[in-house]
């Protein structure tokens, strides 16, 4: 297994990407680079290491144990990685890796987004949503539990895909008046047809086959991807990172759902001026189409409490989140006690003045 880290120029300590900073930081000299800075000293190490590295040998789909060793350049351990895990640290010096192999040849994303938000931040805001959680188990936080937040950056498949189509649909208009002692009602019904093309742009959907993955990646979308860069593995030093397990094929269906979806949401946008209105039919035609494979940043809190497994997410973009986390049952029946006792109360008193 080739593995690689980022060393300091200065120092030749483990670089890791400074979310807040937007350089490659040494932790033990203080020196910060700028990826052009890297760039003139390494060369094009990206372009090197998709020459040099051989592919994985085939495994087992149904191998849930499926693994790869790899050498730490720091300190000589060898330490296991999961099969879909690109970038990870050694478990004894701490020392970022990126394991070249895993993103070269048909798996080397075409852009990444860096990390805009730091640890410190992510773990703020992480407090922030738990202390609008009024019924929280108070055991639940602790230091323990902000050391399992992890900054990982995770597959994604951006499609580009122009369609061409039109909804056909009822809108109707109800008027009311009084005549006399009578009130009367009026109807008038309306066949509305939208046709237009839509141009859908880097629309994103995880590239992972787990569902509950899939479902904190859905909700932490959309990212900018006016921020997007061209990907190079430097960016994923210091973080975790994950290589995508399904393939276009396989995510074709559900993306031409999502699309038709928000297809039709557009269109029924555009009619206005109605009381109501049902979309009856819709046809929808891809004229043309360009998956592209991208690595996006988000941070992630995966725990267990009370034997049930729990998962928080955050764009490490726009800090847009996900999560579900535990309810105290005691809290919830005082509150269910306390309003009671009030309703009670004011009942009461409502009923002397009856």
């Amino acid at each position: 297994m080739e593995a690689i880290s980022y060393k300091c120029i200065n120092c030749g300590g483990p670089l890791q990407y400074d979310a807040q900073k937007l350089k490659f930081a040494c932790e033990y000299c203080r020196s910060e680079f700028t990826e052009e800075e890297l760039e003139k000293h390494f060369g094009k190490l990206d372009e090197q290491l998709d020459q040099e590295s051989k592919p994985e040998p085939e495994q087992d789909p149904n191998d849930e144990f499926a693994a790869a060793l790899y050498v730490c350049q720091s300190c000589g351990a060898e330490v296991i990685a999961e099969t879909n895990t690109a970038s990870t640290f050694c478990v004894y010096c701490h020392n970022p890796i990126v394991l070249s192999n895993r993103l070269s040849g048909s798996f080397k994303p075409n852009m990444v987004i860096p990390f805009k938000i730091s640890e410190k931040d992510a773990k703020q805001r992480f407090l922030d949503f738990c202390g609008k959680k009024k019924f929280l188990p108070g055991d639940f936080l602790s230091e323990g539990q902000m050391d399992m937040m992890k900054g990982v950056y995770y597959p994604y498949w951006l499609v580009n895909s122009e369609k061409d189509g039109g909804i056909n649909g009822t809108a109707k208009k109800v008027r009311r008046w009084k005549e006399g002692d009578y009130e009367v009602e009026e109807t008038k019904v309306y066949q509305i047809i939208r046709r237009g093309k839509i141009d859908f742009r880097h629309f994103p959907h995880a590239a992972l086959k787990e569902p509950d993955n899939k479902k904190a990646l859905k909700y932490v979308n959309p990212f900018d991807d006016e921020e997007a860069r061209p990907f190079t593995m430097s960016y994923l030093s210091g973080f975790l990172a994950e290589k995508r397990d399904l393939e276009r094929n396989e995510a074709q269906q559900d993306v031409d759902n999502e699309l038709r979806g928000y297809a039709q949401k557009i269109y029924s946008e555009t009619v206005n001026g109605y009381d109501s209105f049902r979309v009856d039919n819709m046809d929808l035609t891809t004229l043309n189409e360009s998956w592209e494979y991208a690595l996006m940043p988000v941070w992630v809190m995966t725990f267990k409490y009370k034997d049930k497994d729990y998962m928080y997410a955050m764009n490490g973009q726009t800090g847009k989140n996900y999560g579900e986390l535990p309810v105290s049952i005691a809290k919830l029946a005082i509150f269910g006690a306390i309003m009671f006792v009030v309703l009670f109360v004011i009942f009461l008193i409502g009923g002397l003045f009856l």
